[in-house]
């Protein structure tokens, strides 16, 4: 751990704080220049509850899990106050019924993993500038983080327990179609909880990336990334990544859509690491669109020399190579990943309004020495209803991993029911 990271947590906040409200009320032209009761009158309460059941069925296992969650978030978002706010919310996490699977610290190991222990923390309290500085964000404090397709740093919004960090994030963009971004992560909260050894990982890590769209049909991103661990057993994560995503489509006329993406990222030893890495990640996706329907083929590779495979330990690793989630973790001989995406969206028209169809396929093989690892298929079908207090989501997934030379055959089954309530601000 950091040496007292929720020390710095609650310093950066009230010193950030002090000085502000110090600032504004010595400054002559700002005074009297907004009404101070907007910073609560415009507060909005944030409420988001999410149901689970998930069963999975895992060779190697005498006993299949079946796992029945529910996670609370609520809290609030307050007004601007030149431009000043706050953001605070909590998660409950919490098992229904008798624990039938391993949530990571249970001990229950006679049963297949499903990461949702139980829980109850601080998700989210920061402090946030906009345009307080013109064309300037700056967030302070325990933040959720996102970049960009979340194959670096991501929430892990999938699980019930979110992942974020304890971190100084600014944005700036005063240049034309420019977003410059850099992060200060002092520590990050993973979604294995505060009960777990592993939950909190204090760092001393930055990150620096550029996003820019000038170009018509394509967004680019170079990035760094520089993780420090201070654990010394996550020392063979201290990992400097360099590299750029490009996202982008181009209209071929008014039924169809040319889809296109890539990444390219290099990858090397970094503070305290014991190994010598130099390794390569690359992933090229094309696709079309027509009405409601998307197709998209993709080929990822994050390489491996037998020792050291490319590890994104940040990222939210369920978007990729598969919803079973083998490869959250690069083995040792890197990871090829062929695969293939359809979404269909139907008309929002009638009861079949909001309804999603999501179907993928894959094909897994070692980047070193090439054996094949297995193949997956997902599906899943949902649906979104919107009523005047907020919208209901409704899931129902299903996955299956056939292994080859590499783990095992694995099913799993999710049924999600979600309410996230609509946020009002407290005049209304």
């Amino acid at each position: 751990m950091s040496t007292g990271p929720m020390q710095w947590h609650l310093r950066s906040l009230l010193s950030l704080a002090v000085v502000l409200l110090c600032a504004v009320g010595a400054n002559p032209a700002w005074a009297g220049s907004e009404d101070w009761r907007n910073l609560f009158l415009d507060t909005e309460i944030t409420l988001d509850t999410r149901y689970r059941f998930e069963f999975v069925d895992q060779n190697g296992f005498p006993k299949n899990a079946r796992a029945n969650t529910i996670r609370t978030r609520a809290g609030l978002e307050t007004g601007r106050l030149y431009g000043v706010g706050a953001v605070f919310d909590i998660e409950w996490v919490e098992g229904i019924g008798s624990e039938r699977y391993n949530d990571t610290i249970n001990g229950k190991v006679q049963f297949p993993v499903v990461a949702d222990p139980e829980d109850f923390q601080v998700n989210q309290l920061y402090l946030v500038w906009k345009d307080t500085i013109p064309h300037t964000l700056l967030k302070v404090g325990r933040q959720r983080i996102i970049w960009d397709n979340a194959r670096f740093i991501g929430n892990v919004g999938f699980r019930q327990n979110e992942q974020t960090f304890d971190a100084i994030r600014g944005v700036i963009t005063a240049l034309p179609d420019t977003e410059v971004e850099y992060i200060y992560l002092d520590e990050v909260r993973r979604i294995f909880g505060t009960n777990s050894p592993v939950g909190d990982l204090g760092l001393n890590s930055h990150g620096i990336r550029i996003h820019y769209n000038g170009v018509e049909g394509i967004a680019i991103t170079p990035f760094a990334l520089l993780l420090d661990y201070d654990p010394a057993a996550f020392a063979d994560l201290d990992l400097a990544s360099f590299g750029v995503l490009l996202d982008g489509g181009h209209d071929l006329d008014e039924d169809w859509t040319l889809l296109y993406a890539g990444s390219l990222a290099y990858q090397e030893d970094y503070a305290d690491n014991p190994s010598d890495i130099e390794l390569w990640y690359y992933r090229i996706e094309g696709g079309v669109g027509y009405g409601a329907f998307t197709l998209r083929a993709g080929y990822e590779v994050l390489e491996g020399d037998r020792t050291n495979a490319f590890q994104t330990p940040l990222a939210t690793g369920h978007k990729f190579n598969g919803l079973t989630d083998q490869f959250l973790v690069t083995p040792p001989d890197g990871l090829e990943d062929l695969y293939l995406s359809l979404d269909v969206k139907l008309p929002d028209e009638g009861w079949l309004s909001n309804l999603v169809i999501k179907a993928g396929y894959h094909q897994f093989w070692a980047d070193k020495g090439g054996s094949h690892y297995g193949w997956e298929w997902d599906a899943g079908v949902f649906k979104k209803i919107v009523t005047e207090y907020g919208a209901v989501h409704l899931g129902l997934q299903y996955a299956s991993y056939h292994a080859e030379s590499f783990s095992t055959d694995t099913d799993k089954l999710w049924l999600t029911v979600q309410f996230k309530a609509a946020a009002q601000p407290l005049r209304n």
